[in-house]
Protein backbone atom coordinates (compact mmCIF):
# COMPACT_ATOMS: atom_id res chain seq x y z
CA UNK A 1 0.00 0.00 0.00
CA UNK A 2 1.78 3.21 -0.91
CA UNK A 3 2.29 5.85 1.59
CA UNK A 4 -0.59 8.86 1.12
CA UNK A 5 2.55 11.40 2.35
CA UNK A 6 4.55 10.52 -0.82
CA UNK A 7 4.30 13.06 -3.93
CA UNK A 8 4.41 10.03 -6.86
CA UNK A 9 4.78 7.39 -4.17
CA UNK A 10 8.79 8.65 -3.26
CA UNK A 11 8.68 12.07 -2.37
CA UNK A 12 8.08 13.30 1.05
CA UNK A 13 6.90 17.17 1.25
CA UNK A 14 8.55 18.51 4.74
CA UNK A 15 8.27 22.25 4.75
CA UNK A 16 7.55 25.41 2.41
CA UNK A 17 10.46 27.41 1.71
CA UNK A 18 7.78 30.37 0.64
CA UNK A 19 5.15 31.88 1.48
CA UNK A 20 3.18 31.10 -1.36
CA UNK A 21 3.13 27.41 -0.91
CA UNK A 22 4.55 26.77 -4.15
CA UNK A 23 7.98 25.78 -3.22
CA UNK A 24 9.07 22.59 -0.53
CA UNK A 25 11.92 21.23 1.37
CA UNK A 26 11.72 17.58 0.52
CA UNK A 27 13.09 13.83 0.83
CA UNK A 28 13.67 11.57 -1.72
CA UNK A 29 12.72 8.64 0.13
CA UNK A 30 14.04 6.11 -2.72
CA UNK A 31 17.56 8.11 -2.97
CA UNK A 32 17.65 9.15 0.67
CA UNK A 33 18.48 12.65 -0.56
CA UNK A 34 17.21 16.27 0.21
CA UNK A 35 15.52 17.85 -3.24
CA UNK A 36 13.40 20.97 -3.50
CA UNK A 37 9.98 20.38 -5.25
CA UNK A 38 8.50 23.48 -6.92
CA UNK A 39 4.94 23.34 -8.47
CA UNK A 40 4.29 24.76 -11.79
CA UNK A 41 0.29 25.04 -12.41
CA UNK A 42 -0.39 24.28 -15.90
CA UNK A 43 -2.11 26.71 -18.42
CA UNK A 44 -5.21 25.08 -19.97
CA UNK A 45 -4.57 22.93 -23.03
CA UNK A 46 -3.50 24.64 -26.08
CA UNK A 47 -0.40 26.30 -27.80
CA UNK A 48 0.86 28.00 -24.41
CA UNK A 49 0.97 24.33 -22.66
CA UNK A 50 2.63 22.82 -25.63
CA UNK A 51 5.17 24.76 -25.14
CA UNK A 52 5.53 25.36 -21.58
CA UNK A 53 5.69 20.84 -21.47
CA UNK A 54 8.07 21.16 -24.44
CA UNK A 55 10.13 24.03 -22.40
CA UNK A 56 10.18 21.63 -19.54
CA UNK A 57 11.83 18.43 -21.29
CA UNK A 58 14.54 20.35 -23.31
CA UNK A 59 16.18 21.34 -20.13
CA UNK A 60 16.01 18.42 -18.32
CA UNK A 61 19.22 17.48 -19.44
CA UNK A 62 21.37 21.25 -19.32
CA UNK A 63 23.75 21.75 -16.10
CA UNK A 64 25.20 25.20 -15.09
CA UNK A 65 26.91 25.20 -11.66
CA UNK A 66 25.27 28.71 -10.91
CA UNK A 67 21.65 27.04 -11.42
CA UNK A 68 20.20 24.15 -9.34
CA UNK A 69 19.93 21.13 -11.25
CA UNK A 70 16.88 19.37 -12.54
CA UNK A 71 16.24 15.89 -10.89
CA UNK A 72 12.88 14.79 -12.01
CA UNK A 73 9.45 16.07 -13.51
CA UNK A 74 6.01 15.08 -11.82
CA UNK A 75 2.61 15.34 -14.43
CA UNK A 76 -0.96 16.11 -13.16
CA UNK A 77 -3.41 16.90 -16.00
CA UNK A 78 -3.46 20.29 -13.64
CA UNK A 79 0.25 21.13 -12.86
CA UNK A 80 4.01 19.87 -13.10
CA UNK A 81 6.27 19.12 -9.78
CA UNK A 82 9.76 20.27 -10.83
CA UNK A 83 12.01 18.02 -8.60
CA UNK A 84 15.67 19.95 -8.05
CA UNK A 85 18.82 19.85 -6.35
CA UNK A 86 18.20 20.79 -2.72
CA UNK A 87 20.83 23.59 -2.52
CA UNK A 88 21.41 25.68 0.91
CA UNK A 89 22.51 28.67 1.90
CA UNK A 90 21.94 32.13 2.84
CA UNK A 91 20.91 34.76 -0.02
CA UNK A 92 22.77 37.95 -0.06
CA UNK A 93 20.71 39.89 0.94
CA UNK A 94 20.70 37.85 4.42
CA UNK A 95 24.43 37.87 4.55
CA UNK A 96 24.82 41.41 4.67
CA UNK A 97 22.09 42.03 7.28
CA UNK A 98 23.95 39.46 9.65
CA UNK A 99 27.29 40.16 8.47
CA UNK A 100 27.36 44.01 7.24
CA UNK A 101 29.02 44.91 3.57
CA UNK A 102 30.97 43.07 2.08
CA UNK A 103 34.62 44.02 0.50
CA UNK A 104 34.91 45.25 -2.81
CA UNK A 105 36.90 42.30 -3.76
CA UNK A 106 34.30 39.77 -2.52
CA UNK A 107 31.72 41.70 -4.23
CA UNK A 108 33.67 41.59 -7.26
CA UNK A 109 33.79 37.80 -7.46
CA UNK A 110 30.32 37.39 -6.68
CA UNK A 111 29.66 39.59 -9.82
CA UNK A 112 31.89 37.49 -11.55
CA UNK A 113 29.95 34.54 -11.03
CA UNK A 114 26.81 36.15 -11.39
CA UNK A 115 27.75 37.49 -14.67
CA UNK A 116 28.81 34.08 -16.23
CA UNK A 117 25.40 32.78 -15.04
CA UNK A 118 23.60 35.75 -16.52
CA UNK A 119 25.79 35.30 -19.99
CA UNK A 120 24.87 31.82 -20.29
CA UNK A 121 21.21 32.30 -19.90
CA UNK A 122 20.95 35.16 -22.28
CA UNK A 123 22.45 33.17 -24.69
CA UNK A 124 19.73 30.71 -24.96
CA UNK A 125 16.91 33.11 -24.44
CA UNK A 126 16.39 33.20 -20.85
CA UNK A 127 15.94 35.83 -18.29
CA UNK A 128 17.56 35.21 -14.56
CA UNK A 129 16.70 37.28 -11.52
CA UNK A 130 20.11 38.87 -10.19
CA UNK A 131 18.49 40.94 -7.06
CA UNK A 132 20.56 40.43 -3.81
CA UNK A 133 17.95 38.19 -2.70
CA UNK A 134 18.03 35.80 -5.30
CA UNK A 135 21.54 35.12 -5.05
CA UNK A 136 22.01 32.57 -2.70
CA UNK A 137 25.76 32.45 -1.39
CA UNK A 138 26.68 28.38 -0.80
CA UNK A 139 28.76 26.88 2.31
CA UNK A 140 30.91 25.29 -0.35
CA UNK A 141 31.49 28.91 -2.10
CA UNK A 142 29.08 28.56 -5.07
CA UNK A 143 26.77 31.41 -6.26
CA UNK A 144 23.86 29.89 -7.52
CA UNK A 145 21.09 32.63 -8.90
CA UNK A 146 17.27 31.26 -7.23
CA UNK A 147 14.79 33.01 -9.29
CA UNK A 148 13.50 34.26 -13.01
CA UNK A 149 13.01 37.52 -14.14
CA UNK A 150 10.13 38.92 -16.38
CA UNK A 151 11.00 37.81 -19.77
CA UNK A 152 10.88 41.19 -21.09
CA UNK A 153 12.71 42.92 -18.17
CA UNK A 154 14.65 46.03 -17.71
CA UNK A 155 17.82 44.38 -17.92
CA UNK A 156 19.93 41.96 -16.05
CA UNK A 157 22.98 43.93 -15.71
CA UNK A 158 20.64 46.82 -14.26
CA UNK A 159 19.99 43.85 -11.63
CA UNK A 160 23.63 42.87 -11.10
CA UNK A 161 24.23 47.04 -10.57
CA UNK A 162 21.82 46.70 -7.62
CA UNK A 163 23.26 43.59 -6.33
CA UNK A 164 26.78 45.03 -6.62
CA UNK A 165 25.30 47.65 -4.75
CA UNK A 166 23.82 45.96 -2.15
CA UNK A 167 26.83 44.10 -1.26
CA UNK A 168 29.51 46.89 -0.95
CA UNK A 169 26.70 48.80 1.14
CA UNK A 170 24.68 47.04 2.60
CA UNK A 171 21.50 48.40 1.65
CA UNK A 172 19.44 48.77 -1.65
CA UNK A 173 19.83 51.87 -4.04
CA UNK A 174 17.48 54.73 -4.28
CA UNK A 175 16.52 53.60 -8.25
CA UNK A 176 12.90 54.31 -8.22
CA UNK A 177 9.72 53.14 -6.94
CA UNK A 178 9.62 50.09 -9.44
CA UNK A 179 13.10 49.11 -9.82
CA UNK A 180 14.10 48.85 -5.44
CA UNK A 181 14.39 44.70 -4.97
CA UNK A 182 11.50 43.71 -2.93
CA UNK A 183 10.95 40.64 -0.55
CA UNK A 184 8.20 37.98 -1.48
CA UNK A 185 5.73 39.77 0.71
CA UNK A 186 6.06 43.11 -1.85
CA UNK A 187 8.05 45.24 1.07
CA UNK A 188 11.24 46.86 0.32
CA UNK A 189 13.98 44.48 0.44
CA UNK A 190 16.26 47.48 2.70
CA UNK A 191 16.04 51.50 3.33
CA UNK A 192 16.79 52.70 0.40
CA UNK A 193 20.39 54.85 0.22
CA UNK A 194 19.76 58.57 0.80
CA UNK A 195 22.11 60.08 -1.65
CA UNK A 196 23.75 58.66 -4.88
CA UNK A 197 24.56 55.30 -5.98
CA UNK A 198 27.60 54.13 -4.01
CA UNK A 199 30.82 55.94 -2.55
CA UNK A 200 34.61 55.69 -3.93
CA UNK A 201 35.90 52.12 -3.44
CA UNK A 202 36.73 50.51 -7.00
CA UNK A 203 33.55 49.42 -7.88
CA UNK A 204 32.03 52.98 -7.60
CA UNK A 205 31.92 53.96 -11.43
CA UNK A 206 30.92 50.46 -12.62
CA UNK A 207 28.01 50.16 -10.12
CA UNK A 208 27.06 53.89 -11.34
CA UNK A 209 26.95 52.97 -14.90
CA UNK A 210 25.12 49.90 -14.28
CA UNK A 211 22.31 51.96 -12.13
CA UNK A 212 21.98 54.57 -14.95
CA UNK A 213 18.41 55.28 -15.81
CA UNK A 214 19.34 55.94 -19.60
CA UNK A 215 20.26 52.25 -21.01
CA UNK A 216 22.86 54.12 -23.37
CA UNK A 217 24.80 54.78 -20.38
CA UNK A 218 25.17 51.56 -19.07
CA UNK A 219 28.50 49.64 -19.53
CA UNK A 220 28.08 46.10 -21.70
CA UNK A 221 28.60 42.96 -20.61
CA UNK A 222 32.51 42.70 -22.01
CA UNK A 223 32.96 46.10 -20.00
CA UNK A 224 31.20 45.21 -17.25
CA UNK A 225 33.55 41.39 -16.75
CA UNK A 226 36.72 43.62 -17.44
CA UNK A 227 35.98 45.64 -14.73
CA UNK A 228 35.24 43.14 -12.17
CA UNK A 229 38.12 41.14 -12.96
CA UNK A 230 40.39 44.09 -11.63
CA UNK A 231 38.83 44.24 -8.45
CA UNK A 232 38.17 40.46 -7.95
CA UNK A 233 40.89 38.92 -5.69
CA UNK A 234 41.61 35.88 -8.03
CA UNK A 235 40.29 34.93 -11.77
CA UNK A 236 37.13 33.34 -11.10
CA UNK A 237 37.12 30.54 -14.02
CA UNK A 238 33.52 29.80 -15.38
CA UNK A 239 32.48 26.35 -16.57
CA UNK A 240 29.47 28.14 -18.16
CA UNK A 241 30.83 28.43 -21.59
CA UNK A 242 32.26 24.28 -21.77
CA UNK A 243 28.28 23.03 -20.46
CA UNK A 244 25.13 23.41 -20.85
CA UNK A 245 22.76 25.27 -18.40
CA UNK A 246 19.92 23.23 -15.87
CA UNK A 247 17.19 24.53 -14.83
CA UNK A 248 16.96 28.52 -16.81
CA UNK A 249 14.59 27.01 -19.33
CA UNK A 250 11.95 25.41 -16.01
CA UNK A 251 12.12 28.46 -15.22
CA UNK A 252 11.29 30.89 -17.50
CA UNK A 253 8.27 28.65 -18.30
CA UNK A 254 7.62 29.62 -14.63
CA UNK A 255 7.54 33.01 -15.13
CA UNK A 256 5.33 32.71 -18.41
CA UNK A 257 2.71 30.66 -16.11
CA UNK A 258 2.25 32.94 -13.23
CA UNK A 259 3.42 36.20 -14.86
CA UNK A 260 5.98 36.59 -12.02
CA UNK A 261 8.78 35.20 -10.90
CA UNK A 262 9.53 31.70 -9.97
CA UNK A 263 11.79 31.47 -6.24
CA UNK A 264 13.77 28.29 -5.24
CA UNK A 265 13.88 29.67 -1.68
CA UNK A 266 16.81 29.79 0.33
CA UNK A 267 16.66 28.88 4.29
CA UNK A 268 14.44 32.82 5.30
CA UNK A 269 16.60 34.42 8.47
CA UNK A 270 15.59 33.89 11.99
CA UNK A 271 12.69 36.11 13.13
CA UNK A 272 13.10 39.14 14.66
CA UNK A 273 11.86 39.23 18.52
CA UNK A 274 8.54 40.49 18.79
CA UNK A 275 7.38 43.55 19.69
CA UNK A 276 4.32 43.67 22.19
CA UNK A 277 1.10 44.98 20.30
CA UNK A 278 -1.08 47.52 22.03
CA UNK A 279 -4.37 46.28 22.84
CA UNK A 280 -7.86 47.80 23.76
CA UNK A 281 -8.24 48.04 27.32
CA UNK A 282 -11.52 46.12 27.09
CA UNK A 283 -13.49 44.70 24.25
CA UNK A 284 -17.27 45.81 23.96
CA UNK A 285 -17.73 42.83 22.06
CA UNK A 286 -16.22 39.65 20.87
CA UNK A 287 -14.89 40.25 17.52
CA UNK A 288 -15.46 38.49 14.46
CA UNK A 289 -12.90 35.76 14.09
CA UNK A 290 -13.50 35.13 10.52
CA UNK A 291 -12.01 39.05 10.16
CA UNK A 292 -8.93 38.82 11.69
CA UNK A 293 -6.81 37.51 9.16
CA UNK A 294 -6.85 38.43 5.62
CA UNK A 295 -7.83 36.41 2.79
CA UNK A 296 -3.62 36.72 1.44
CA UNK A 297 -2.71 35.85 5.30
CA UNK A 298 -4.84 32.61 4.72
CA UNK A 299 -3.18 32.22 1.68
CA UNK A 300 0.26 32.38 2.94
CA UNK A 301 -0.97 29.38 5.35
CA UNK A 302 -1.94 27.27 2.18
CA UNK A 303 -5.42 27.82 2.90
CA UNK A 304 -8.52 29.00 0.89
CA UNK A 305 -8.86 32.77 1.67
CA UNK A 306 -12.86 31.85 2.18
CA UNK A 307 -13.45 31.00 5.84
CA UNK A 308 -16.91 29.65 6.64
CA UNK A 309 -18.17 29.71 10.06
CA UNK A 310 -17.68 26.31 12.32
CA UNK A 311 -20.05 27.55 15.30
CA UNK A 312 -20.34 30.31 17.97
CA UNK A 313 -17.18 32.75 17.96
CA UNK A 314 -15.64 29.89 15.79
CA UNK A 315 -14.31 30.34 12.15
CA UNK A 316 -12.34 27.63 9.97
CA UNK A 317 -10.36 27.58 7.13
CA UNK A 318 -8.79 24.20 5.29
CA UNK A 319 -7.42 23.38 2.32
CA UNK A 320 -9.13 22.95 -0.88
CA UNK A 321 -6.43 21.30 -3.02
CA UNK A 322 -6.68 17.84 -2.83
CA UNK A 323 -4.09 16.82 -5.25
CA UNK A 324 -1.93 17.89 -2.34
CA UNK A 325 -0.51 14.75 -0.43
CA UNK A 326 -1.87 14.26 2.52
CA UNK A 327 1.01 16.20 5.24
CA UNK A 328 0.48 19.01 2.78
CA UNK A 329 -3.14 19.80 3.85
CA UNK A 330 -3.66 22.44 6.00
CA UNK A 331 -6.86 23.49 8.49
CA UNK A 332 -6.99 26.83 10.67
CA UNK A 333 -9.96 27.61 13.34
CA UNK A 334 -10.11 30.58 15.41
CA UNK A 335 -12.42 31.24 18.16
CA UNK A 336 -13.09 33.80 19.90
CA UNK A 337 -14.47 34.12 23.51
CA UNK A 338 -15.64 37.41 25.72
CA UNK A 339 -15.67 37.42 29.53
CA UNK A 340 -17.76 40.54 31.12
CA UNK A 341 -14.18 41.06 32.93
CA UNK A 342 -10.48 40.52 32.70
CA UNK A 343 -10.63 38.89 35.90
CA UNK A 344 -13.37 36.24 34.33
CA UNK A 345 -11.25 35.87 31.45
CA UNK A 346 -8.51 35.19 33.14
CA UNK A 347 -10.07 32.70 35.05
CA UNK A 348 -11.68 30.93 31.86
CA UNK A 349 -8.24 31.26 30.16
CA UNK A 350 -6.53 29.39 33.41
CA UNK A 351 -9.43 26.27 33.03
CA UNK A 352 -8.29 25.91 28.89
CA UNK A 353 -5.23 25.87 30.12
CA UNK A 354 -5.69 23.00 32.37
CA UNK A 355 -8.35 21.43 29.89
CA UNK A 356 -5.77 21.31 27.64
CA UNK A 357 -2.34 20.07 29.88
CA UNK A 358 -5.22 17.16 30.96
CA UNK A 359 -6.44 16.27 27.68
CA UNK A 360 -5.89 12.49 26.70
CA UNK A 361 -8.14 12.49 23.47
CA UNK A 362 -9.54 14.51 20.34
CA UNK A 363 -12.81 15.25 20.06
CA UNK A 364 -13.57 12.39 18.18
CA UNK A 365 -12.33 10.84 20.72
CA UNK A 366 -8.83 9.46 19.04
CA UNK A 367 -5.70 9.14 21.39
CA UNK A 368 -4.10 12.41 21.17
CA UNK A 369 0.04 11.92 21.69
CA UNK A 370 1.06 15.09 23.37
CA UNK A 371 4.11 16.12 21.59
CA UNK A 372 4.74 19.50 23.68
CA UNK A 373 2.59 20.12 26.51
CA UNK A 374 1.44 23.61 27.34
CA UNK A 375 4.48 25.91 27.09
CA UNK A 376 3.96 29.64 28.39
CA UNK A 377 4.50 32.69 26.07
CA UNK A 378 6.10 35.74 27.58
CA UNK A 379 5.16 39.05 25.84
CA UNK A 380 2.43 37.40 24.08
CA UNK A 381 -1.13 39.82 24.77
CA UNK A 382 -1.83 39.41 28.72
CA UNK A 383 -0.80 35.88 29.14
CA UNK A 384 -0.20 32.96 26.46
CA UNK A 385 0.76 29.41 25.59
CA UNK A 386 1.00 27.22 23.19
CA UNK A 387 0.85 23.36 22.70
CA UNK A 388 1.39 20.52 19.95
CA UNK A 389 0.21 17.45 19.55
CA UNK A 390 -0.67 14.54 17.22
CA UNK A 391 -3.23 11.17 17.13
CA UNK A 392 -1.07 10.03 14.12
CA UNK A 393 -3.29 11.01 11.67
CA UNK A 394 -2.75 14.88 12.03
CA UNK A 395 -0.31 17.40 13.93
CA UNK A 396 -1.90 20.20 16.00
CA UNK A 397 -0.74 23.31 16.87
CA UNK A 398 -2.23 25.83 19.11
CA UNK A 399 -1.91 29.19 20.74
CA UNK A 400 -4.03 30.03 23.20
CA UNK A 401 -3.60 34.15 24.67
CA UNK A 402 -5.84 36.33 27.07
CA UNK A 403 -6.13 40.63 25.93
CA UNK A 404 -7.85 41.95 28.74
CA UNK A 405 -11.35 40.13 28.60
CA UNK A 406 -11.08 38.25 25.55
CA UNK A 407 -9.89 34.83 25.25
CA UNK A 408 -8.87 33.87 21.81
CA UNK A 409 -7.90 30.08 20.42
CA UNK A 410 -5.57 29.54 17.49
CA UNK A 411 -5.31 26.19 15.85
CA UNK A 412 -3.51 25.13 12.89
CA UNK A 413 -3.11 21.30 11.96
CA UNK A 414 -1.56 19.67 9.00
CA UNK A 415 -1.91 15.89 7.91
CA UNK A 416 0.53 13.39 9.18
CA UNK A 417 2.14 12.37 12.78
CA UNK A 418 4.99 14.72 12.29
CA UNK A 419 5.86 18.56 12.26
CA UNK A 420 9.34 18.35 10.21
CA UNK A 421 11.15 22.17 10.84
CA UNK A 422 8.32 23.20 12.64
CA UNK A 423 6.54 24.32 10.05
CA UNK A 424 3.01 23.95 11.33
CA UNK A 425 4.54 25.34 15.10
CA UNK A 426 5.74 28.77 13.04
CA UNK A 427 2.41 29.22 10.91
CA UNK A 428 0.07 28.68 14.33
CA UNK A 429 2.51 31.67 16.08
CA UNK A 430 2.47 33.44 12.86
CA UNK A 431 -1.23 33.51 12.74
CA UNK A 432 -1.43 34.45 16.58
CA UNK A 433 0.43 37.52 15.03
CA UNK A 434 -1.78 38.37 12.53
CA UNK A 435 -4.58 38.17 15.12
CA UNK A 436 -2.98 40.29 17.49
CA UNK A 437 -2.44 43.12 14.93
CA UNK A 438 -5.97 42.94 14.07
CA UNK A 439 -7.26 43.66 17.96
CA UNK A 440 -4.75 46.26 17.82
CA UNK A 441 -6.92 47.80 15.21
CA UNK A 442 -10.44 47.17 17.08
CA UNK A 443 -12.14 50.66 18.63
Amino acid sequence: MSDPNLLAGRYRLLERRDRTGTSWRSRDELLNRDVTITEVRLPPPGPHRDWLIGQIRAAADLRHPGITTLHDVISTPERMWLVLESVEGRSLLQTVRSDGPLSSERAAEIGLRVLDTLTAAHERGFHLAATPETVLLTPDGRVVLTGVADPAPAGNLRDLGTTLFTAIEGRAPDTGPQTVPRMADGTPMAAPAAAGPTGSGPLAPLVEGLLSADPSHRPDATSVRLSLERVAPHPVTSRSRRGPLVIAAAAAIVTAVAAGAFWLWPRPAPPAPAVPVPLPASFAKAPDPCALISGEQAAELSLNPRPSKDGPGRCAWKSDDTGQPTNMRYRLWIQTIRFSSGEKAHAGYTRFLKEDGDRTRTSTNLPLILTRPPKALPGVAAEAYSLEATNQLTYYTGVVFRAANLVVSVQYQRGGETDPGGDTREAALRTGRWVLGSLSRTR
